[in-house]
């Protein structure tokens, strides 16, 4: 009998799509749901936090809050679009100190409030672990819509910020390494909104999508979207310094960098004529914007490590398998 365990989240996913019919323009299967709205789309996504799975030891309540929304938030920035509200809904037991769901609420709150956006409602329930869901409702010029799909032999592919930082702030927490500024990114993660609308506006992204389950598992997505494969330079991949601390071992690092996730940067793929282009908006938003490998028709996704071609093995992290220990 076939099991959760044995299909993993993303078969999972794919036959969910098979079951429903939507409607919407852009359905299951990108960062967000597209609802059309004449010469705008409303943006719609839904995330959920347990402890098992997204909560460490060492993430406090106020973290949570904030968490909840900054992943939501994260989708509406993959598409290139603004935020325009928040839904929550909370599952406690009856044993949580109100403090605790203060705290929570204080977290959700000031996420939706520094990303110029606010909680508008939501649900609480009685529940046995601690739950938590967020929807959060977005806009995006027709025109300026950022997809996982669009891709075409030779874009370049490229990320924003530097990656690795989270993961290392969860081996921070795990094993007392005091890596404050990952452990922060780890516990309140920074949603790319203004730097995405920016790449939106610039005109020559071809896709995109965030990178919330690690970098190996974004790049087979946008391979399955567009239809392509991916060439990706290990070199080339900005990795936060953290990452170095966090582990001595160079394939551990390399893991970390590839496999981990949770750094919720942007992956999108951008016209091959428009590397320049790209190091300027860059330099104009404050952000980076590193070129690190190029979109291909071959067989299969590589990664070129210290000249050395291999497989790009997807090894991101899925719900419902084990995480990397």
């Amino acid at each position: 009998m076939k099991t959760l365990g044995t299909l993993g989240e993303r078969e999972a996913i794919r036959i969910i799509d098979r079951i429903v019919k939507s409607d919407a323009e852009v359905g299951i299967g990108d960062d967000c749901a597209a609802i059309d709205m004449g010469d705008r789309f409303l943006l719609v996504t839904t995330d959920m936090m347990a402890p098992k799975t997204h909560i460490p030891k060492g993430m406090g309540p106020y973290d949570i809050g904030w968490s909840i929304v900054a992943v939501n938030l994260s989708d509406i920035a993959a598409m290139g679009g603004r935020p325009l509200a928040v839904v929550t809904a909370i599952g406690m037991t009856r044993g949580h100190p109100i403090e605790y769901l203060e705290q929570i609420v204080d977290g959700m709150n000031d996420c939706a409030r520094h990303f110029d956006t606010s909680i508008v409602g939501g649900d609480t329930k009685e529940h046995e672990i601690l739950t938590l869901c967020g929807t959060a409702i977005g806009e995006v010029a027709r025109d300026r819509i950022l997809l996982r799909k669009g891709a075409r032999p030779g874009d370049l592919v490229a990320i924003s910020g530097e990656l690795g930082k989270a993961g290392a702030g969860y081996y921070s927490l795990k094993r007392k390494l005091s890596l404050e500024e990952a452990e922060t990114a780890l516990k309140r993660p920074r949603p790319r909104l203004k730097e995405a609308a920016s790449l939106a506006d610039a005109g020559f992204v071809t896709s995109c999508m965030d990178i919330s389950d690690g970098l190996s598992s974004s790049i087979f997505e946008l391979s399955r979207s567009s239809g392509l494969t991916y060439e990706i330079d290990y070199s080339r991949i900005s990795k936060a310094k953290e990452v170095e601390l966090a582990f001595h071992d160079l394939e551990r690092q390399k893991s970390l960098v590839l496999n981990f996730g949770d750094d919720y940067e942007l992956l999108f793929t951008v016209k091959r004529e428009a590397e320049t282009d790209l190091a300027n908006l860059a330099s104009e938003i404050g952000c980076p914007l590193t070129v690190i490998g190029k979109v291909t028709s071959g067989e299969q996704n590589i990664l070129i490590d210290s000249g050395k071609r291999e497989k790009l093995e997807n090894l991101g992290y899925e719900h419902f398998r084990s995480r990397q220990s």
